[in-house]
């Protein structure tokens, strides 16, 4: 049983414990207003609790009742724009940055602690935790997917949860984000992984759409990503990226949440040239997982 609770809406800072099988902690607040930027982003990780059950379809595109809208920022100028691939945005000082700050996040996943650094103040949302990936590696070590030596690509991996887990279940995995954020990916995955695996855990700069001829195309079986089909203007080069990186055999899933309209206009996108299907929610958090592959395995989901 996989327990947590809400983030309220409110931005005032506040400081509480959650429990992920058996144990998950990460003090945390509501996200702070954005400086520069004028797309909202994620919220952090509170811990997921499953559904109850996966819903089938074409992906889930519309509006359901009751569903909480991502919080709403004023717009301000690009002063600093967020490249395709990764999100570095500075945030200003106070409504509730205080748990944000917080230099680690503590979780169990396949039968190890692990300890994941952050850094807010440097590297903004691409250095916290965020929900989405959670429910996702949840997804995976309940045993949906086989990823014993399997070969696995993360895109906008972060922190590297995701891969490091993915990793400790069996998978080859690469585990990509821009350039600025290597060093701070590699002391995650090093920190996190016992010395064997090491081998196993490739940690490579992959800006969308750009040098995709450093990959093999199709050379993957599966392709994760985890909140990364939030910013509009990156929607094309992702992609691009995702039809490069997939054969008819790789299966993309892609953990979310439907903050926006523009969100299901990726889908849309990517539903034009893959077979596009929700296989989770956690609807606690409001996580959706999707499930993708070439038309021609459209049989298979």
């Amino acid at each position: 049983m996989l327990t947590g609770c809400r983030v309220p809406p409110s931005p005032a800072p506040f400081f509480r414990v959650f429990h992920f099988r058996p144990l998950f902690f990460f003090p945390f607040s509501f996200p702070p207003r954005p400086l520069c930027s004028s797309y909202p982003h994620p919220e952090p990780a509170a811990g997921p609790r499953p559904a109850s059950g996966a819903r089938g379809g074409s992906g889930g595109g519309g509006e359901r009742p009751g569903r909480e809208r991502g919080p709403s920022f004023p717009r301000f100028p690009r002063c600093l724009r967020e490249a395709p691939g990764m999100a570095l945005v500075p945030y200003a000082e106070g409504w509730g940055l205080q748990g944000l700050r917080s230099p680690w996040a503590t979780f169990r996943f396949a039968g190890r602690t692990l300890r994941l650094r952050q850094d807010w103040q440097r590297l903004g949302v691409a250095a916290v935790v965020w929900d989405a990936a959670v429910v996702l590696c949840a997804y995976l070590e309940m045993g949906s997917v086989d990823l014993r030596d399997r070969a696995v690509i993360e895109l906008g991996a972060g922190t590297g949860l995701l891969g490091i887990v993915a990793t400790l279940l069996g998978a080859r995995v690469t585990i990509t984000d821009r350039e600025a954020a290597l060093e701070f990916l590699e002391s995650n995955v090093q920190a996190n992984l016992p010395s064997e695996l090491h081998p196993k855990a490739v940690v490579k700069e992959l800006t969308w759409g750009k040098d995709l001829d450093n990959f093999p195309p199709g050379a993957f079986d599966f392709v994760f990503g985890a909140d990364i089909i939030y910013l509009e203007e990156t929607f094309g080069e992702l992609l691009q990226t995702l039809e490069h990186l997939c054969s008819e055999q790789t299966v993309i899933l892609l953990s979310c949440r439907i903050r926006y309209e523009r969100d299901n206009n990726f889908l849309k996108m990517l539903k034009g040239h893959f077979s596009v299907y929700e296989v989770y929610y956690d609807s606690s958090k409001d996580i959706h997982i999707y499930k993708a592959q070439r038309h021609s395995h459209k049989d298979d989901f």
